[in-house]
């Protein structure tokens, strides 16, 4: 009892240590600047950048004593507009009139598998000669990465924000907010609410034909199609507050917190009918008709790394206030099919186990599905079940 006692002390005061460290690197000031040789990759002509403070910090950039455009960091010009996980900061430059002209991602924390695709050529061209009065809405008048989304999504609504402000400087008017998306759901939103409210009804009359069809269909969408899942950088994005925009990502909302929801009130629900990786590992589980089986004790001692990898990754994320720095899942590597050889040697692995014995990923070494049990355990004692 005494040691159970301790141990949860060291683990509060190690958390609340790392939250305080990662507060006060928040409020810490950033006094990065800019040389006129990295402005200059975006204002080639430019021959020389003044600096400018106030409303924020910018520069003007002249040749031959005119006035030919404007540069900045979209830190600076949007600081409230991050990206999925945390800052993305743009370099930008733009013509007098305001349009862009050249553009670079300079640092984002966003999932590798994911996010490739937003530093390429093919997609930072589509806003050149963009202003402030284009929509910048992904699917709209800018294509999307696949399977990327919510990236896409934040790089557009950065640059609409950035745009929005500079009209300050450059038209001398009122900086305008940018204009919200409106609530209009699309057809991911959907779909999305379709097969969760189908799963529901899979788990009300408990018929296993009903299940696998939602677990199938679970692997096929949520999985290879969306390629969503709770991970442990989405829980790191959770603790860190740093979500993507709503308006423009309503169905990874509705997936990411039904699941979290459903499993407070129904044990274990999103491991044992939504996640795709889970379902996953039950179907090949059901090829082969034997399964090599372990003790329980040494099951039970198994079972603790997955809470030994929570704590260590929930500390990472709240020292370092990046949640991609715990992506170490092989959902990603399997359902967008990209990864490093070690990714994907490790999801090889974790198949080829699950030929063999019943989701060894979900029982040994997955994080998130210890946090997701630490939630239904805390749903039953908030409704007194067993």
């Amino acid at each position: 009892m005494r040691r159970a006692i301790l141990f949860k002390a060291i683990v509060f005061i190690t958390l609340l240590t790392a939250l305080g460290a990662n507060i006060y690197g928040r409020l810490r000031p950033d006094t990065k600047g800019f040389s006129g040789g990295e402005l200059q990759t975006v204002m080639p002509e430019g021959e020389f950048f003044k600096k400018n403070e106030k409303p924020f910090l910018y520069h003007e950039v002249y040749k031959k004593n005119r006035l030919i455009g404007y540069c900045f960091n979209t830190r600076d010009v949007a600081p409230e507009e991050k990206g999925y996980s945390g800052p993305l900061e743009i370099l930008v430059g733009l013509d007098k009139e305001g349009n862009i002209l050249n553009l670079e991602v300079l640092r984002h924390n966003e999932t590798p598998q994911y996010a490739s695709g937003i530093t390429s050529p093919e997609f930072l061209g589509q806003f050149k000669g963009k202003g402030a009065s284009d929509r910048f809405i992904v699917g709209e008048d800018i294509d999307g990465i696949t399977q990327a989304t919510i990236s896409s999504k934040s790089v557009a609504r950065i640059l609409k924000a950035a745009l929005d402000n500079i009209q300050i400087i450059i038209s001398g008017l009122k900086g305008k907010k940018t204009s919200e998306l409106p609530l209009n759901p699309d057809t991911a939103f959907y779909i999305t609410v379709l097969i969760i409210i189908f799963l529901l009804l899979a788990f009300y009359f408990n018929f296993k034909w009903l299940r696998y069809t939602g677990l199938f269909i679970s692997i096929l969408y949520f999985g290879f199609y969306k390629a969503v899942f709770i991970s442990m950088s989405n829980l790191g994005s959770i603790l860190l507050w740093n979500l993507p925009d709503f308006r423009s990502n309503m169905s990874w909302h509705v997936f990411i917190f039904s699941g979290l929801i459903l499993t407070f009130l129904i044990s274990a629900f999103f491991c044992s009918y939504m996640c795709p990786f889970g379902a996953l590992q039950i179907f090949l589980n059901k090829i082969f008709k034997f399964n090599l089986e372990m003790s329980s004790e040494s099951a039970n001692r198994l079972r603790k790394i997955r809470w030994i990898l929570l704590w260590l990754l929930a500390l990472l994320v709240l020292v370092l206030n990046n949640s991609n720095i715990v992506n170490y899942e092989p959902f990603s590597t399997v359902f967008l099919r990209r990864g490093s050889i070690i990714a994907w040697g490790i999801a090889f692995i974790v198949l080829g186990l699950s030929l063999f014995h019943y989701r060894p990923f979900c029982r040994y070494f997955c994080a998130t599905g210890a946090f997701l049990d630490m939630l239904s355990s805390w749903g039953r004692k908030v409704f007194k079940r067993k």
